[in-house]
């Protein structure tokens, strides 16, 4: 009896071992919402959103409100590499990325997530500097033409809007951008005025730039999910403003993020001491610029898009300052780190 016992647990043991090593269709499906989780069966995806049933009882949850999702059965390399991508570390998410049999995958979801999440993560390196914009331009725009489906495809348009930018292509970047304001979410509409002011600002337009930023928090209005635009929005304000002399406020509403800001958001803390250091050099105060830069190199430095940027930024202050040794020191690492940043090739 104990015998039988015992093989039945083996038996057991081995179908959940086998359940979780490929097991499509096991499970349930679960979506991470901004605020809460969902669990059930997916039953359908559009650019717009992406419905779930859960005990006869359907729910569509607008692509705005999801932070991820996670499909039932899915490889355990997949959700490796979608955290490793959350973390910043892209390489990673490529190398878990690799390790999937892509011919075992029966489901057409599953498919799409590893085309979108291999473009997304080539994408990011390359905008930081870390990879060639060609190739990721191209995995973007093939993961673009064969799923126009997919609840990735504002993040998609967004990407394919920053490789432009990031390859100085403004005109291109923004007709990408463009293309978000056609979807009718505010969150979409103020995510375009959004990315539109930061390339025009990034041409030194800031009178243009600070219009779009207006147009942002105009189109946000109430929305929940749409409001998440509104701190980004304060800290390119911030900068367009102090370019046009407001430097004592802008710098203050800066200042205002960062102290309010969660210390394990390193993004948003590199990306408010970026502007907190463009705000002083427009301002003409580079020692004060300087140390602003500094924070990001060596606080926030995982970061690396803002890395980049804060490291060209360094190399020029140091040497304003008098200090070549460091403005040496600055700009070999910039181009050790990210050898394909625009800021690298300036």
């Amino acid at each position: 009896m104990k015998r039988s016992i015992g093989l039945l647990a083996i038996a057991a043991s081995c179908i959940a071992l086998l359940g979780t090593s490929h097991g499509y269709g096991q499970g349930i499906d679960r979506i991470k919402r901004r605020n809460g989780t969902d669990s059930g069966k997916i039953t359908k995806i559009t650019q717009l959103s992406v419905t779930m049933s859960r005990g006869g009882v359907e729910r569509e949850i607008p692509v705005e409100e999801i932070v991820s999702v996670t499909f039932a059965g899915e490889p355990s390399d997949l959700r490796s590499a979608r955290l490793a991508a959350s973390g910043g570390r892209f390489n990673d998410a490529l190398e878990s990325l690799s390790q999937i049999a892509r011919e075992q995958i029966d489901r057409d979801e599953l498919k799409q997530e590893l085309d979108f999440l291999s473009a997304a993560c080539t994408a990011k390196l390359a905008i930081a500097g870390q990879g060639d914009i060609a190739p990721a331009q191209a995995a973007v725009a093939k993961f673009l033409s064969q799923n126009r489906d997919s609840f990735h495809l504002s993040e998609a348009i967004e990407l394919a809007g920053d490789l432009h930018l990031a390859a100085g292509n403004f005109a291109e970047a923004q007709k990408e951008y463009t293309k978000l304001s056609k979807a009718p979410s505010p969150f979409h509409k103020a995510r375009s005025a959004l990315l539109i002011g930061r390339l025009l600002q990034q041409q030194a337009k800031h009178t243009e730039a600070l219009a779009e930023f207006e147009n942002a928090v105009a189109a946000a209005g109430d929305d929940t999910a749409a409001k998440s635009q509104l701190v980004e929005a304060t800290l390119l304000s911030a900068v367009s403003r102090s370019a046009g002399g407001e430097l004592a406020s802008s710098t203050e509403d800066v200042k205002k993020i960062i102290a309010d800001a969660d210390p394990e958001d390193t993004q948003l803390l590199a990306r408010a001491y970026n502007a907190l250091g463009d705000c002083y050099l427009l301002g003409k105060n580079p020692k004060a610029a300087r140390d602003a830069f500094l924070h990001v190199d060596l606080l926030f430095a995982s970061a690396s898009s803002d890395h980049a940027k804060a490291l060209y930024e360094l190399s020029q202050l140091w040497s304003t300052l008098g200090q070549e040794t460091r403005a040496t020191d600055a700009k070999e690492r910039l181009k050790q780190e990210y050898p394909s940043s625009p800021w690298a090739n300036r």
